[in-house]
């Protein structure tokens, strides 16, 4: 592609080689705001499993990048190969002639679609503060982000994410900042962000590539960031689960063409491959995630930071109370969120800030005790376990959340009598193939009676994808040592029975 010819540096990868940057990409790379991804791990805890399980979400940034170029590449090829064969004009064949802006836009959001992360990555996110805290403080610097974030709602890291992009590329000079529409990029990771759409001229044709360039960072149930997250975790745990072949997967997908927009679909045919990388997504989450040392290990951290917001209601924590800045140094409330981000990698968050927010809760005795065993590795110990595999799903089918609330809620009135209320935590994990499958606008081209093809969503293709869908409720309860002989054969018995009194109503087993 032509592109190729922007592409002049490079850094090297364990699990793609070489990764070819364009310089404008070289420039948000060097940012202090994209630096600091090297600081905050892609799995918060999981190196205290698995020791070389140290890997970054600056390196797994890259990597996306990289795929999506990759895809739409392969995109490309296919379009050639596959013209004749879908000969309705279901398939999109000018993928080449796409302009380069648009295709530094795509490699851009790719590269910057977790930057808005904070230390401790998910976990971190109990401490976001509202739309309107936010808002008060820097919502003049950014008018048309908090245009698209419901009222009264929580901020969350994509919303981070597209702050801190305007931030950055309002840092570059003017030529850069010429190269690309920084709110394209911003709408690829966001789709709720200003226009919806990005419209391109192609053979005097108006085409919204939107869809396509989403669908190839963010999507169900395969895209650029599971892509690389699998492969990446996989070799750095050194749990050979993940692996898949791309390659299978590169062949099988086609743009297509619809009503003036252009799409990530992917041909009947290719349903096998799609099967392949959901089985090793499915092996990854079993193995490796859900190790029930790397899920104590995180229900701890979800303890001390529900715990650090136990306070007087005088004393409000929030995302400005963190960053809140020496008197004598008066700057303003933006630079002091950027400092803060910057300066707060993990082990700095845990070591040096968590101990802070915990003297100061309503429990910071439990929290001190919590933040030890964290630091000095003394995983709680598991005390329950049960999985729940529920029958007959289809695709569409979604996780039960108001299941995982009441279970909660219940368990948590059996157990808290005999233990502390942080002392104990009720994780329970679960995992869906097809999360979020009505949301995504990928595409099947299956062949109809007549011969041709008919573009259909994934939802809509249940008799091909339902056989695949496997939604697994981990259910654990994790106890501070301390505590752990609290839990005896009688208390074990109560939590068995309450738990399959709920599966009976929800799931009808």
């Amino acid at each position: 592609m032509e592109f190729e010819k922007e592409l002049v540096g490079k850094i090297l990868d364990p699990i793609h080689g070489i990764i070819r940057l364009s310089a404008l990409e070289i420039c948000f790379i060097d940012h202090p705001l994209f630096q600091r991804l090297r600081n905050i791990k892609q799995n918060t805890f999981l190196y205290k499993v698995f020791p070389s399980a140290m890997h970054s979400r600056f390196e797994h940034s890259l990597g996306v990048m990289h795929l999506s170029y990759e895809i739409l590449k392969n995109l490309n090829l296919n379009s050639y190969r596959y013209k004749n064969k879908y000969s309705d004009g279901s398939v999109f064949d000018d993928i080449e002639n796409l302009p380069l802006t648009n295709i530094q836009e795509l490699r851009l959001a790719a590269l910057l679609h977790d930057i808005g992360h904070g230390p401790m990555s998910h976990q971190f996110d109990s401490f976001m503060c509202k739309k309107e805290e936010l808002a008060e403080h820097i919502g003049n610097d950014f008018p048309e982000i908090f245009n698209m974030i419901q009222d009264k709602s929580t901020i969350e890291h994509e919303h981070m994410s597209a702050i801190f992009i305007k931030i950055i590329y309002n840092s570059l000079d003017e030529m850069s900042r010429q190269k690309i529409n920084i709110d394209n990029v911003i709408n690829i990771i966001e789709s709720q962000y200003k226009n919806r759409k990005i419209v391109i001229n192609v053979n005097d044709l108006e085409i919204d590539i939107l869809p396509l360039f989403t669908s190839i960072i963010s999507s169900c149930p395969i895209d650029a960031d599971r892509m690389d997250y699998l492969l990446r975790d996989s070799y750095f745990s050194g749990v050979k689960c993940g692996i898949y072949d791309y390659n299978r997967l590169f062949m099988s997908i086609v743009p297509a063409i619809n009503n003036g927009r252009i799409f990530l679909a992917y041909k009947e045919s290719g349903i096998e491959s799609i099967v392949e990388f959901i089985n090793s997504r499915s092996s990854l989450f079993g193995q490796v995630y859900y190790h029930k040392t790397n899920r104590a290990f995180s229900a701890m951290l979800g303890n001390v930071c529900e715990l650090s917001r136990d306070r007087k209601p005088e004393d409000p924590l929030s995302l400005f109370t963190l960053s809140e800045p020496d008197a004598a140094i008066p700057e303003s409330k933006l630079k002091q969120l950027e400092d803060f981000y910057i300066t707060n990698s993990d082990d700095y968050f845990l070591n040096e800030q968590l101990p802070i927010f915990v003297d100061d809760s309503n429990y910071s005795e439990q929290g001190e005790t919590i933040l030890n065993d964290l630091i000095n590795r003394i995983p709680w110990s598991k005390k329950y376990e049960s999985k729940i595999y529920p029958r007959n799903l289809k695709a569409t089918d979604p996780i039960d959340k108001k299941f995982i609330v009441s279970l909660k809620n219940e368990l948590f009135e059996l157990i808290s009598p005999h233990i502390p209320k942080y002392m104990f935590a009720i994780d329970i994990m679960t995992d869906n193939a097809f999360k979020d499958i009505e949301k995504t606008e990928i595409k099947l081209l299956r062949k109809n009676l007549s011969g041709g093809y008919d573009i259909n969503t994934l939802s809509e293709s249940g008799d091909k994808l339902d056989k695949y869908q496997s939604i697994k409720y981990l259910i654990r309860l994790f106890v501070s040592d301390a505590y752990k002989d609290n839990v005896g054969n009688n208390l074990i018995e109560l939590i068995e029975n309450k738990k399959n009194e709920l599966v009976g109503v929800h799931f009808n087993l």
